[in-house]
C-alpha cells in the first residue's frame, strides 16, 4: 500500500510540473522548430564546482526532469543550450533522460569534443545542441564563433540538415559575458565582433542562411545589439512581438535572450516567440533563470516568412536620439521593423 502510494505521489508530482508549463507560442505553420534555453549552471558533476543551484544526485535528477518536461512538451526538432557543464557527459545524461521519457532512441546530442577537467573559471561552461533525430542531423563540423579563451566554449556554431527535403540553415548558439562589472558591455561588444567575424568565415558557416540564438545578455539599446543589426541582422522576437521579454530582474522584465536572423534566413521563418517556462513559474516549478527562445521554420519556402525591412542591405541606418533607425523607401523604421510613427 505504501508503495502504490508513493507511485502515486510520484505521478502526480510530475503532472503537476507539466501542468506548470504554459501552453507553447504560436510559431504559425513550421515545418521545424529551434529551442534555445539558458540552463543556468547545469552540471553532471556537481561537486567540482560551486556553480550550481544543487549539489545532490537526487537535485540533479529533479532538474533534468524538468528540463525533459519542457523538451518534450515543447516539440522542438533542435535544443541550443548554454550554462551547461563544458563536459559531453552532462548533455549524454541529459538525452538518455530524454529518451527514457519518450520510451525510444529518439533524440541525440551533438559531440562537440568539448572536454575541461575541472572548473577553474577557464572554459568550464558551454553551449551545446541536442537533436530530435528522425527530422534533422547536424550538417558539417561543430565550430567556435572565436578562438578567445572561455567564449570558443559558449559561442557554437552548427549547420542543420532538414531531413525532409534536404534544406541546411546555419544555427549559432552564444553565450556573451554578463553584467559582472564596469567592463562587461565592452566585452559584450567584443563578442558581438568576434561572433560577426566568425559568422564571416566560409569554413565555419556551412549554409549561408544564418539564424543567431541565446543569452546575449543585453537588451536592444545595448552597443553589442547594434553591431548585429549593423551587419543586417533582425531580432526576430521583437519583430513578433514588441513586448517579448525573457528574463526578470528586480522586478524589471528584460529581453537578454535573442534569436537574430539574417535576411535570406528571416524569409524562411514562419515565428518567434519566448516561451515562459521560467519567469511564469514558481520558484520549485523552475529549471532556470531564463525562458525558453522558439523560431519557427519553414526552409527553401522564402515566401512563408517575413522579410524584415531592417534585414535590406541596401537600407540606410540613422542614430538618432540614441535610437538605430533604419531608411527604406523613405520609409523609417524602428530596429524590430516596425515603422517609425
Amino acid at each position: 500500500m505504501r508503495r502504490l502510494l508513493f507511485v502515486w505521489l510520484g505521478m502526480a508530482a510530475a503532472l503537476l510540473v507539466q501542468a506548470a508549463l504554459p501552453n507553447r507560442p504560436d510559431l504559425g505553420n513550421p515545418r521545424l522548430v529551434v529551442l534555445a534555453n539558458n540552463l543556468q549552471n547545469y552540471y553532471y558533476y556537481y561537486e567540482e564546482s560551486s556553480r550550481p543551484d544543487y549539489n545532490t544526485d537526487a537535485g540533479r535528477a529533479e532538474k533534468t526532469r524538468k528540463i525533459v518536461d519542457m523538451m518534450v512538451a515543447s516539440g522542438a526538432d533542435i535544443f541550443a543550450f548554454c550554462e551547461v557543464e563544458a563536459k559531453p557527459i552532462i548533455l549524454e545524461y541529459l538525452v538518455d533522460a530524454l529518451n527514457t521519457k519518450v520510451g525510444g532512441e529518439d533524440f541525440a546530442y551533438v559531440d562537440d569534443g568539448i572536454y575541461v577537467e575541472t572548473d577553474s573559471h577557464d572554459n568550464a561552461i558551454r553551449s551545446g545542441f541536442v537533436y530530435r533525430t528522425a527530422t534533422v542531423e547536424p550538417y558539417g563540423s561543430n565550430y567556435p564563433a572565436t578562438n578567445v579563451t572561455y567564449y570558443r566554449n559558449t559561442m557554437r556554431i552548427q549547420a542543420w540538415t532538414e531531413l525532409a527535403t534536404g534544406e541546411h540553415f546555419t544555427l549559432s548558439m552564444n553565450h556573451f559575458k554578463a553584467k559582472s562589472d564596469e567592463e562587461s558591455q565592452a566585452k559584450r561588444v567584443d563578442n558581438a565582433t568576434w561572433l560577426i567575424n566568425g559568422l564571416s568565415s566560409s569554413y565555419k558557416v556551412q549554409d549561408p542562411d544564418i539564424l543567431i540564438m541565446g543569452d546575449l545578455n543585453a537588451q536592444m539599446d545595448e552597443e553589442c545589439m547594434t553591431v548585429l543589426l549593423e551587419n543586417n541582422y533582425t531580432e526576430q522576437l521583437l519583430y513578433y512581438d514588441e513586448d517579448a521579454y525573457s528574463y526578470i530582474y528586480s522586478r524589471t522584465h528584460e529581453l537578454i535572450d535573442h534569436a537574430f536572423a539574417n535576411s535570406t534566413m528571416a524569409t524562411q521563418i514562419t515565428g518567434a516567440a519566448v516561451w515562459h517556462t521560467n519567469t511564469s513559474a514558481s520558484y520549485g516549478n523552475r529549471y532556470s533563470d531564463h525562458d525558453a527562445v522558439m523560431v519557427g521554420l519553414r526552409l527553401g519556402e522564402e515566401e512563408q516568412g517575413i522579410s524584415n525591412a531592417n534585414a535590406d542591405v541596401n537600407a540606410t541606418k540613422i542614430l538618432r536620439d540614441g535610437q538605430l533607425i533604419i531608411i527604406r523607401g523613405g520609409v523609417e523604421y524602428t530596429l524590430t521593423g516596425q515603422p517609425v510613427r
